[in-house]
């Protein structure tokens, strides 16, 4: 049995895509999980009793060097296929089609605002509602970007939504200007990287050095919605844009930053925005320098939903098609109208499959988190689409290669079976952990045309660099990242973001329908 699962692997290791296929893998491939990649010195156990919360409890677990991680051995590309038999054998021509990044997830936070609710945490459902790391977010988000510029040949990058934590107008801007590139200063309420013996330099101006490629925005649930969960209605503004941190938010002119509860200087740029609103300031962004967002000219200034169809290289034949999965009458979970489907997204579709096109699809949420938004701070609607019916309308187009999706801040890659007289054939999603949490990674997608009856689809884990050059005076992305690490071996933070091994590097082998 061992022999014969040895000759399988090294079968299909023969046949795994070529790296000089796709260009160079990276000019510094150790960003590549497949090289190496971070693994917890200190497996997480029960939630310690420190709150990370508490400045003088924070410094506590540190001294405990739970934020420690260690240097794992990189782990090869796994093969799967839709069947689970083996991989093919490349065809003679074949030739890659597209190189993407998918970096979901970043929460970008001002957590200072009012609109915060620090004091909720918990180490289970509402573990998001403090994070230590969440000051340093514009910095890891550089350093990301920073990390894609360094893999080279890169053609775009594609956002998964909740690219901000509470759909306020400031931290979009911060977003957009971290990844256009330029001086940026992700600060808020008043001037905290200067204060007079408290200097927090994650505060202070620095200059981000900006995406060398194209970006496409796809909206989260954190993106439109208050705390990623309440409705933004002129109650909610007020609160944001006031100086009472009810619920909870940092107060930098205090040593360590503690989460308060009460006064906190007002900013206006604080302020929560309706959907048109998000829509206007989104396609803002576009005005930055050099590469910047693309994909949103086709999108109404008065829509409410961002959805799009782009094809993001000229001689490619490969659509990426954006949905708005988030309920937007409230709560965190997926909701997708059927008659929306119909009359938004399938002509979408239509086009690409019309063109010839292979089809990427994106949603921020995973298909199994689509409902009927009733959960909590929802209101539960009719005529939605079940998790199964959204796939099943998915799968019906056989140039759909695979739907993509964030939220869960975790690797995960699942096979969904052909329903009978729904599917074409088996449903691949593929989910990217979090930038925000544990592990801090981005997924690098890179399709080929195998020539062989076949599309290849390469998965590779991208982690975000401790040290980028030019952070210079102190190493804030590797505070942040060390940060975070403790925030899950402290127990805090329950999702175990980096997923399994099946889960990370694997190549989708994907059957051509019959006159592809």
């Amino acid at each position: 049995m061992r022999i014969a699962l040895f000759l399988l692997l090294l079968s299909a290791c023969a046949s795994l895509p070529p790296s000089d296929l796709f260009g160079p893998v990276a000019t510094d491939p150790t960003l590549l999980s497949t090289q190496t990649h971070r693994g917890l010195a200190h497996p997480p156990t029960a939630p310690t009793t420190e709150d990370p919360r508490v400045p003088a409890d924070l410094q506590a677990l540190l001294d405990r060097q739970l934020g420690t991680v260690t240097a794992l051995v990189g782990e090869p590309l796994q093969p799967r296929t839709e069947d689970d038999a083996p991989p093919p054998t490349l065809g003679a021509d074949a030739k890659p089609l597209v190189r993407f990044v998918h970096l979901t997830d970043t929460q970008l936070v001002d957590d200072e605002s009012p609109a915060r609710q620090c004091t909720f945490d918990t180490p289970a459902a509402t573990s998001g509602a403090f994070r230590p790391q969440e000051g340093f977010g514009c910095q890891t988000l550089d350093a990301a970007v920073q990390a894609v510029n360094a893999l080279g040949a890169v053609d775009f990058v594609l956002t998964g939504g909740d690219n901000v934590d509470n759909a306020q107008r400031n931290e979009i801007r911060w977003f957009g200007q971290v990844m256009n590139g330029g001086t940026v200063e992700c600060d808020s309420g008043g001037d905290d990287g200067d204060a007079p013996g408290l200097p927090f330099a994650q505060k202070r101006p620095f200059h981000a050095a900006g995406l060398q490629v194209p970006w496409y925005w796809v909206s989260g649930n954190h993106d439109v919605l208050v705390t990623g969960e309440m409705q933004v209605d002129a109650d909610q503004r007020t609160i944001a844009t006031g100086t009472t941190a009810l619920m909870g938010a940092r107060d930098y002119r205090q040593p360590g930053a503690p989460v308060t509860t009460g006064e906190v200087p007002a900013d206006a740029l604080r302020l929560p925005l309706y959907a048109t609103e998000l829509v206007a300031d989104v396609q803002a962004i576009a005005d930055g320098p050099g590469p910047h967002l693309h994909g949103l000219a086709s999108v109404a200034p008065t829509a409410t939903h961002i959805q799009y169809r782009v094809t993001p290289v000229a001689s490619a034949p490969l659509d990426v098609i954006v949905l708005d999965t988030n309920a937007h009458s409230g709560g965190s979970d997926g909701l997708i109208f059927a008659d929306v489907f119909t009359n938004e997204v399938q002509p979408l579709l239509d086009a690409a499959l019309a063109a010839k096109h292979w089809a990427v699809v994106v949603g921020h949420h995973p298909t199994s988190g689509i409902g009927d938004g009733g959960g909590a701070f929802g209101h539960t609607q009719t005529g939605t689409l079940t998790p199964a019916q959204f796939r099943a309308a998915l799968s019906k187009y056989p140039n759909v290669l695979f739907y993509l999706a964030g939220h869960t801040h975790s690797n995960l890659i699942t096979r969904f079976p052909p329903a009978p007289g729904d599917a074409v054939r088996p449903f691949f999603e593929v989910q990217t952990a979090s930038l925000a949490d544990w592990p801090s990674q981005l997924r690098l997608v890179e399709v080929l045309d195998g020539n062989n009856g076949f599309v290849a689809a390469r998965l590779t884990m991208l982690d975000v660099p401790g040290q980028i050059a030019g952070l210079a005076p102190n190493d804030l992305v590797g505070q942040a990242l060390t940060l975070m690490t403790l925030d899950r071996a402290a127990g805090w933070n329950p999702k175990p973001g980096e997923g399994s091994a099946a889960d990370r590097n694997v190549i989708l082998w994907l059957k051509k329908p019959p006159g592809w």
